[in-house]
């Protein structure tokens, strides 16, 4: 009786241990793959590829929707087209983009505006973000203060998540 017992003690920490294998070998090869979360390969996630391509500038003036540029600085709308080349929709058609120039007070993306409207709440989040369908171009464009005297200065951007920043050079017309 005892060796049947320890038989069947022995055959059932064999297929857990065969099951323990098996699952082991599924996951390590998932992980190989880059296909974290599912047993599946299924499809990929899409992701926007965002080309930006400066297309101008125009100078606004010393104020812009009630808020006053720093002493020394002027408004400019810089103007920019965005072709999305990746098989995801792009939201806020715009990546974001950064400035410097040759001193790092050359060019400000943000100021002070004299009241802060109130934003409105919504049912779903990102129902009023414009979107950028995957092959196609739009355009857009982005207020900034610049340094009197300053005519050129560098925008960086990441095409998506996992790129490289890309430059481009901003030339103030």
């Amino acid at each position: 009786m005892r060796s049947k017992a320890k038989t069947v003690l022995s055959c059932s920490f064999l297929i857990i241990g065969i099951l323990c294998l098996v699952l082991g070998l599924i996951f390590w090869i998932n992980g190989i793959s880059g296909d974290r979360g599912s047993f599946s390969s299924g499809t990929d996630q899409k992701e926007a590829y965002c080309v930006v391509e400066y297309l101008g500038s125009e100078q606004i003036g010393s104020s812009y929707e009630g808020a006053q540029a720093d002493e020394g600085y002027s408004f400019y709308e810089l103007r920019f087209s965005v072709k999305n080349e990746g098989d995801g929709e792009a939201y806020q058609e715009l990546p974001y983009l950064y400035y410097e120039g040759e001193n790092y007070d050359d060019v400000y993306d943000y100021w002070e505006t004299p009241e802060e409207p109130e934003e409105e709440e919504v049912l779903f989040a990102g129902y009023y973000e414009p979107c950028l369908p995957p092959g196609r171009t739009g355009t857009a464009s982005q207020v900034v203060q610049v340094k009197d005297g300053v005519s050129e200065f560098s925008a960086f951007y990441a095409p998506n998540y996992d790129s490289e920043d890309t430059v481009l050079r901003i030339v103030l017309s």
